[in-house]
């Protein structure tokens, strides 16, 4: 599964904005270490996930700045960390037990690089542009 996140104008939120690139997060080591700070920066967590893989949204007004807060703080954990690191990402199979943690290595530079582009995003957002996220 993934998702992607685009910026678009609030009249036509199908159709992102060209002069940005759309940030895909797929279901990997590198979604699953952002979501702590994604679902940190959650206002309305009684809806669901804040960036799901599986559903769509529109980010926009406060809960932005809540985002940018957290990528932020993300970006001050990323650096001290080592250049590659492994994330759990979910469980093999049906029993949830240290057995069964699926973990995956992740590179520092491309997280900087994913956090980086999300508040890219977040920056060129506006009141009449959001952040759509379309996952499926």
């Amino acid at each position: 599964m993934s998702v992607s996140l685009y910026l678009a104008d609030h009249a036509n939120l199908q159709t992102p904005c060209s002069e940005i690139s759309p940030l895909t997060f797929n279901d990997d080591g590198y979604y699953w270490f952002l979501c702590l700070y994604l679902e940190s920066a959650n206002l309305e967590r009684h809806k669901g996930e804040l960036v799901d893989l599986y559903g769509g949204g529109v980010i926009e007004g406060y809960q932005l700045h809540r985002l940018r807060t957290e990528l932020e703080q993300a970006m001050q954990d990323v650096a001290h960390k080592p250049d590659s690191w492994l994330v759990l990402v979910s469980w093999q199979g049906e029993s949830i037990a240290v057995q069964t943690e699926d973990w995956r290595k992740v590179e520092k530079l491309e997280v900087l690089h994913v956090i980086t582009s999300l508040l890219a995003l977040i920056l060129s957002s506006s009141p009449t542009r959001k952040i759509v996220c379309d996952g499926g």
